[in-house]
């Protein structure tokens, strides 16, 4: 929802919060093991956090 907010962090954990839908996701990684270079992560949480919000609307 336009409501929701999170954070992003340096070794690609995120936390995301929509007070709307009363969701909070918290994704923990280690994007640094075994080298600082991996953009993946970039791409990757915003596709884990949509699917989430996909699975549980029932929406896919």
């Amino acid at each position: 929802s336009p409501e929701s907010f999170g954070h992003l962090g340096f070794t690609g954990t995120s936390i995301w919060i929509d007070p709307i839908r009363e969701l909070e996701v918290i994704f923990r990684s280690n994007r640094v093991h075994p080298t600082r270079d991996n953009p993946a992560i970039k791409a990757f949480r915003p596709k884990l956090h949509d699917l989430i919000i996909q699975e549980l609307s029932g929406q896919s």
